[in-house]
């Protein structure tokens, strides 16, 4: 299928981690003011309960999933073009250190 395969999954990780560098400059920036508000007394019950949504966790945590999603299509492709390759799982595994078992789950399209 184009567009599929190692390429465009690397292409894809490529442009998520560019995005991600200016997102976690802001998101550090909303850390940065957290920590002002501790640092002048309000707790953080305080801090949390006014914190603009979605909150620092929050950015956080999308944007790693994005990451993660985008790093597990990479390597699955990886293994996949291995296998179109002629490498066994053993081989697989150790050329992406993983175990000889997440190299199955990957070829299956399982996990990543």
């Amino acid at each position: 299928m184009p567009g599929d395969g190692p390429d465009s999954a690397l292409r894809a990780l490529i442009d998520v981690l560019e995005r991600s560098a200016a997102h976690f400059t802001s998101v550090a920036e909303r850390g940065r003011e957290v920590e002002r508000l501790v640092e002048q007394g309000y707790s953080w019950r305080e801090v949390l309960a006014t914190e603009e949504r979605p909150t620092l966790t929050e950015l956080l945590y999308r944007n790693m999933a994005l990451i993660n999603e985008a790093a597990g299509r990479l390597r699955r492709e990886e293994a996949r073009s291995l296998q179109r390759d002629g490498a066994k799982r053993e081989e697989i595994a150790s050329l992406l250190a993983v175990s000889a078992d997440l190299v199955d789950a990957m070829l299956a399209g399982g996990e990543t």
